[in-house]
C-alpha cells in the first residue's frame, strides 16, 4: 500500500513539473510557429478492428484535426502537438475516436547543464485505423515504434485503452568530451469504453522507471557510452506486478552531414507476479536509431527490444522495429510510405494471455498539391495480426482524403 501512496505522489509531483517546465520555455522566444491540419476523407476496410474470425467490411467518413505549436531561441524549445480522430462507419460498425497530445520543453540552464519534460496523452480503441500518415518525415518527431505502443494483445476485442506518458530528464556536461545523464518517468495505463474486452480482467498499470548513463566523445562524430535503467509495474490489482533491469553499452556516430545513427545493445531481466506465483526472464535489449535527410527524400530505420506490462497481468518482452520514408516529387506533390512490426512474447504462463502475437502495419500514400494550403492524397494500407492460437485477422484500407494547413506552412 505504501508503495501505491508513494507512487501516486510521485506521479503528481512528476507532472506537475513536466506542465510547468513546457510553458517556461516560451517566455523568450524568438521564433513562434503554429498551425493546424484538417483532414477528411473517405475508406473502405475489410476488417476496421481486425475483429478475430473475420470482420465484415465497411465504408466510412475520416475527419483528423492536428493543432500544433513551437517556440525556439537561442536556449530553449517547447512545442505542443494535439490530434483528433473520428471515423463514421456506413453499416455495421459504431464510430470511433482518437485523441490526444504531445508537450516536450528544452532548457539549456548552463553551458553544462541541460534539461527536458516532455509530456503525452492518448486514448483510442486498440486496433482502429486511421488517416494515416501524411507530410514530410521528421528525424526529430517522428517517434520511435515503442512511444506509446498499443497493446497489441488485446487488437480485436474493440477495447479503449489510455495512456499518459510523463518525463523529467536532464544532460549535464562534466567536461569537453564527458556528459553524464538521468531521467525518471511514470506511465498510466488504463482501459475502458465497453467492448469485447470488457468481459476480460483486463488490469490498468503505472510503471515507475528511471535511468542513468555516461557519454564520451572519441571525436566530433563519435560518442560511446553505458546507460542503466530500470522499471517498475504496479497493477491496479495487487497481486499482479512485475519490474525490469536493463544495463546498455551506447553508441552515437555522425556518418555525414546527411546520415546520423545511434545505437545500444545489452541485456534485460524481466519479473512478472501473477497469484500463481512469479516467473523470470532475462533477453537481449537494444535499440537502433537512423535517419538520412537528402533534402527531397527522408528515411529513418528504427528497432527496439525491451519489455512492456499487458492489461492481461504479464510482464511480456517486446520487440519493434519502423521503416519511414518520404520523397518529395515536386514542391508540394509527395509519396511517403512506412512499415512497422512489432512483437509480444509471454514471460509467464500463469495468465489469459496468448504466448505470442505479432502486428505487422504498411502504409503507402501519395498526396498532391492543389495550393500551397490544399493537397488531395490516396493511399492504400495493410494490417495483419498474428496471435498465436487465437488466428491471423488481417484488414486493407482504401482511404481518399483531402487535406489543408491553416497557420505556418513552412
Amino acid at each position: 500500500m505504501r508503495s501505491r501512496s508513494v507512487a501516486r505522489s510521485g506521479a503528481g509531483l512528476l507532472l506537475a513539473a513536466a506542465v510547468i517546465v513546457v510553458p517556461m520555455t516560451p517566455v523568450a522566444a524568438q521564433e513562434t510557429r503554429a498551425s493546424v491540419d484538417v483532414s477528411a476523407g473517405g475508406a473502405y476496410s475489410t476488417n476496421p478492428f481486425l475483429v478475430r474470425g473475420g470482420g465484415d467490411g465497411a465504408l466510412s467518413t475520416e475527419l483528423a484535426i492536428t493543432p500544433q505549436v513551437s517556440f525556439v531561441d537561442e536556449r530553449d524549445q517547447a512545442s505542443l502537438v494535439a490530434f483528433y480522430r473520428r471515423s463514421d462507419y456506413l453499416t455495421r460498425y459504431n464510430s470511433a475516436e482518437a485523441y490526444g497530445f504531445s508537450a516536450l520543453g528544452r532548457r539549456a540552464m548552463s553551458t553544462r547543464l541541460n534539461l527536458r519534460a516532455d509530456l503525452s496523452y492518448q486514448s483510442s480503441i486498440i486496433g482502429q485505423n486511421g488517416l494515416g500518415v501524411v507530410g514530410v518525415v521528421d528525424p526529430v518527431l517522428t517517434p520511435s515504434p515503442v512511444v506509446g505502443a498499443p497493446d497489441i494483445t488485446l487488437i480485436g476485442l474493440n477495447q479503449r485503452q489510455n495512456s499518459i506518458i510523463s518525463s523529467l530528464g536532464a544532460d549535464y556536461r562534466l567536461s569537453t568530451r564527458d556528459t553524464v545523464n538521468g531521467q525518471v518517468s511514470l506511465t498510466r495505463i488504463s482501459y475502458g469504453g465497453g467492448g469485447r474486452g470488457s468481459n476480460l480482467a483486463l488490469l490498468s498499470s503505472r510503471t515507475t522507471a528511471a535511468s542513468v548513463g555516461y557519454s564520451r566523445s572519441l571525436s566530433e562524430r563519435l560518442s560511446i557510452g553505458v546507460q542503466g535503467s530500470g522499471s517498475w509495474i504496479d497493477y491496479d490489482n495487487p497481486t499482479y506486478s512485475g519490474h525490469t533491469y536493463s544495463p546498455q553499452a551506447t553508441l552515437n556516430y555522425q556518418l555525414s552531414q546527411q546520415v546520423s545513427l545511434s545505437a545500444g545493445a545489452g541485456a534485460v531481466f524481466v519479473s512478472s507476479t501473477t497469484p500463481r506465483g512469479t516467473s523470470t526472464s532475462t533477453g537481449f535489449a537494444g535499440n537502433f536509431s537512423g535517419c538520412r535527410n537528402a533534402g527531397r527524400s527522408v528515411q529513418c530505420l528504427r528497432a527496439s527490444s525491451d519489455a512492456q506490462p499487458t492489461g492481461l497481468g504479464d510482464v511480456s518482452r517486446r520487440m519493434a522495429a519502423s521503416f519511414d520514408y518520404s520523397y518529395r516529387l515536386r514542391e508540394f506533390d509527395l509519396v511517403r510510405g512506412s512499415i512497422e512490426y512489432s512483437r509480444l512474447t509471454t514471460t509467464s504462463d500463469t495468465t489469459l494471455q496468448a504466448p505470442r502475437t505479432d502486428y505487422l502495419t504498411a502504409l503507402v500514400s501519395y498526396e498532391r498539391g492543389l495550393t500551397r494550403r490544399v493537397s488531395a492524397g490516396a493511399s492504400v494500407g495493410y494490417r495483419q495480426a498474428t496471435v498465436t492460437g487465437f488466428g491471423t485477422p488481417n484488414d486493407v484500407t482504401f482511404r481518399l482524403f483531402l487535406r489543408t494547413r491553416l497557420g505556418d506552412i513552412r
